[in-house]
């Protein structure tokens, strides 16, 4: 799904959202465009419950 709001000013605001399963992805932006935002959200993988236990372990996610 993408949403994208545009600003009197001319500006846009971005909002890209992906499911995958019960998991939904959502990345947003002011200064990229859809095309760099759909890049960034293909760079985005399910992680394996070992990679969500190690990411916790380090306090990357609370």
């Amino acid at each position: 799904m993408s949403m994208v709001r545009t600003f009197p000013d001319g500006g846009h605001h971005v909002t890209l959202t992906r499911r995958h399963g019960a998991v939904e992805a959502e990345v947003t932006s002011q200064t990229l465009d859809e095309p760099a935002l759909r890049r960034l959200l293909d760079t985005l993988h399910p992680l394996s419950d070992a990679e969500l236990e190690g990411l916790m372990k380090e306090k990357v996610l609370g």
